[in-house]
């Protein structure tokens, strides 16, 4: 009865000699070469994109897109008796945006300071200045899921 010929190891194979270090990718690094704060920052600055599109259609009395189970779109701004007010958020959780961890912010009394309001704070992102808040939320958000928090 004839053996099996023996499987090489990864010692023996020609090119091992080039590799640096074995193991197992981290969670998400298939193919992605971005750190989890640039992440973080791309999805909310395409949120922010994706609700100011939602102000031009408020703006013009246009119906807001249907999601999945029919629902009217989640927006992040609405109309108080002293004005239009909003947040900003990572995913479903509001970024804080005072010392006090104070979310909401009161933008003015026209519908399109919103609209820009969003566009300077895709700025603040894309210049780092929100890196902090986001970095914390992005961190906590982490280790929620992976049950570590």
């Amino acid at each position: 009865m004839a053996q099996p010929a023996p499987q090489p190891t990864a010692t023996k194979l020609s090119f091992m000699g080039m590799v640096k270090k074995t193991g197992t990718l981290p969670k998400n690094a298939g193919g992605k070469k971005v750190d989890p704060l640039t992440l973080a920052k791309t999805k909310i600055v395409e949120a922010l994109k994706l609700q100011k599109g939602y102000v031009t259609l408020v703006a013009e009395d246009k119906p807001l897109p249907k999601n999945q189970a029919s629902r009217e779109a989640s927006t992040w701004f609405c109309r108080q008796l002293d004005g239009w007010w909003t947040t900003v958020r990572y995913g479903q959780i509001s970024i804080p945006m005072t010392d006090k961890g104070e979310t909401a912010m009161l933008i003015g009394d026209k519908l399109e300071d919103v609209a820009a309001f969003y566009d300077a704070v895709i700025t603040a992102i894309t210049k780092g200045e929100l890196d902090t808040q986001i970095g914390k939320l992005q961190a906590d958000r982490s280790a929620a899921l992976r049950g570590t928090h």
